[in-house]
């Protein structure tokens, strides 16, 4: 059996990971070499892996069994379209789907006119003066996203990247008259957030382990909002500051909005996240993704016992299935260009890979391409490096002295996963859900 993925990037070498597992033969279509997918994959072809005719000509020639997309542009493009529309299996939504991430907006307007629970107030404006006057009258924090795809980069948060009214409508107005078509002015819920991942397959969807991504650039959860610098996955014992009710709370949001959508828009089919945020009211839907998450797809996949072959086959096929998963916690950090969330500057890096094995951590390949020898970063992220086991002081000891393997310009937080930082959120969360925030 043949699998084609699309996307080179780290959540891609770890869906990739998990397809061979199952014995399955891997052809790759993505924008980079990536090398960890270059040794695992029969073939690896590097293009536009957005170009929905260029990818058909080569799934045509691959002729896989079933088709994997990792990243959520090939799906905006309709790349998902094309491939069903030629009598492929593919196991990811159609662009109508996606719309779900694709248009923040959409979302929204779906979830109001549904009554699907874990909506946040909300209004789209793409004209500056009625955003100005929507913000001008409301009397909460608010939020601004852009409607489409942003990289996890392009949401700005009152009291965070901006303090004032008057802050916040400068940044709308410069943003609505650089080109932009749609932002959203959101009311500001505070809490900790998690990433919720499942697969889905109309009605039925199999829930993975909750994960928290840490976006912010910076230690301290400070500085821009990037992809994701890290992640921390407890497996299904679920986050530590995390209670069960709230996780329970925001698996029947979830269900409920995939049921909906496939009665009154279109069936989904394939991965998909929600973006939650525990608050006093109970989890609300901060957005979803029309696909796994990266960092968290990493984390899941390598504690999961079945491969994601098996699992595609089993729901495109209407088959039942389960899933099974280490219990382990699995700490994530990647490394990234410096200045990478701002402005960031590419470089060559070298990794001793035995010895950062040895080490016990496991090494996943990103956003890097490799020519001989040599690994030239892109200004997206470079590595991802985890640690698994079941006591946190010895898996996040495996971090320690990382610049003595691996060599040239990157930058990594060290804070992700800490003890420290764990109970920082802990103690915060208590906090927020007795009212006192």
């Amino acid at each position: 059996m043949r699998a084609l993925l699309i996307g080179g990037g780290g959540r891609e070498h770890a869906i990739g990971l998990s397809i061979v597992k199952s014995g399955t033969e891997l052809v790759v279509i993505a924008l980079n070499n990536n090398p960890g997918l270059m040794r695992i994959a029969k073939e690896m072809i590097v293009g536009n892996e957005n170009d929905r005719e260029w990818v058909l000509e080569n799934a045509k020639r691959l002729n896989p069994d079933y088709v994997f997309i990792g990243p959520e542009s090939p799906l905006a493009h309709g790349v998902s379209d094309i491939l069903i529309e030629n009598k492929f299996n593919v196991f990811a939504p159609t662009s109508t789907a996606a719309r779900l991430e694709t248009s923040k907006a959409f979302c929204r307007q779906f979830m109001t006119e549904n009554k699907v629970r874990g909506n946040i107030e909300s209004a789209a404006f793409s004209d500056s003066k009625s955003a100005q006057s929507f913000v001008n009258e409301i009397d909460y924090d608010f939020v601004i996203k852009p409607d489409g795809l942003t990289g996890g980069k392009g949401v700005v948060v009152q009291g965070v990247h901006f303090q004032t009214k008057e802050e916040g409508i400068k940044i709308i107005r410069d943003y609505l008259s650089s080109g932009h078509d749609t932002l959203l002015v959101e009311k500001k819920v505070v809490g900790e957030e998690f990433s919720l991942q499942a697969f889905v397959n109309g009605n039925k969807i199999l829930f993975l382990p909750a994960v928290q991504d840490y976006k912010r650039a910076y230690e301290g959860d400070k500085g821009p909002n990037t992809g994701g610098m890290g992640s921390i996955c407890f497996s299904e014992k679920g986050l530590p500051f995390i209670d069960p009710e709230t996780l329970e709370g925001a698996k029947g949001i979830l269900k409920e909005l995939i049921t909906e959508f496939a009665k009154k828009v279109a069936n989904y089919v394939g991965p998909i996240y929600g973006g939650f945020i525990a608050s006093p009211e109970g989890p609300k839907l901060l957005e979803i993704n029309a696909r796994l998450g990266d960092p968290e797809a990493i984390n899941v996949l390598s504690l999961m016992e079945t491969s994601i072959m098996d699992v595609a086959i089993a729901m495109l096929n209407n088959q039942d299935i389960s899933l099974e998963f280490r219990d382990r916690i699995s700490i994530l950090r990647y490394l990234v260009p410096c200045g990478y969330g701002t402005r960031p500057i590419p470089s060559i890096i070298d990794l001793d890979e035995e010895k950062i094995l040895l080490r016990g951590l496991k090494i996943y390949y990103a956003s890097v391409n490799l020519s001989g020898k040599q690994l030239s970063q892109t200004t997206s992220r470079s590595v991802a490096l985890v640690s698994e086991g079941t006591d946190l002081s010895h898996i996040n000891a495996r971090f320690e002295g990382l610049p003595s393997v691996i060599r040239g310009e990157y930058s990594m937080r060290n804070d992700i996963g800490t003890e420290t930082m764990i109970e920082k959120k802990k103690k915060a969360m208590k906090t927020i859900m007795t009212g006192r925030a």
